[in-house]
């Protein structure tokens, strides 16, 4: 499922050749082609709108995350500044960051879910590479279990890992050459 559009669709064509089906609710849009008529590098779907592409704003593309949006907290915010604060690590938006204060060496950033879920995957984006060990951690009870390690995050790091059912998970960064910031860090099923 796309996201819906503002305009219209009021025809559709596939580029390379064979049939698309489109359907637009005011919950996002479906095309459907048939295995047939989709090529192995690039399938072409054309929309015809009611009014001009060029007037319709950037959409976003959801990630998908199950942690969008939800409560964080971290152990240091970049001069207790809001605008760097720990949900912005969890915003969906590459623009903001979470960051904390230079000659930071170790922090962490923790979410909660707001109820259970399972997770086998996470991204995290980073700024500046500066996060040179970090562990990936869920409560149990009152006590943080790591389920995953690893060194130099980097400008996008995907880290997979059996599947477990947590509402509290944290990134704990061990090590940084300075303060840690972070752009995104995301968690899927």
């Amino acid at each position: 499922m796309l996201p819906p559009l503002p305009g219209k669709i009021v025809a559709s064509s596939l580029l390379t050749g064979g049939a698309v089906t489109v359907s637009q609710t005011e919950d996002g849009i479906r095309m459907e082609v048939a295995a047939a008529d989709r090529q192995p590098i690039d399938t072409i779907v054309a929309l015809d709108l009611d009014s001009p592409a060029s007037d319709i704003a950037s959409i976003k593309w959801p990630s998908g995350a199950v942690s969008e949006g939800k409560a964080a907290t971290a152990s240091n915010v970049y001069q207790s500044m809001s605008e760097y604060d720990a949900g912005k690590a969890f915003d969906d938006n590459d623009a903001t960051r979470w960051a904390t204060d230079g000659g930071t060496h170790a922090a962490w950033l923790e979410v909660d879910l707001g109820a259970p879920a399972t997770i086998s995957r996470a991204v995290i984006k980073e700024a500046f590479d500066r996060v040179q060990s970090f562990e990936l951690q869920h409560k149990t009870g009152e006590a943080w279990e790591t389920f995953a390690r690893g060194t130099n995050i980097g400008e996008r790091r995907e880290v997979k890992f059996k599947p477990l059912t947590a509402q509290y998970l944290r990134l704990n960064i061990l090590e940084a050459t300075d303060g840690p910031t972070l752009w995104e860090f995301q968690l899927f099923k």
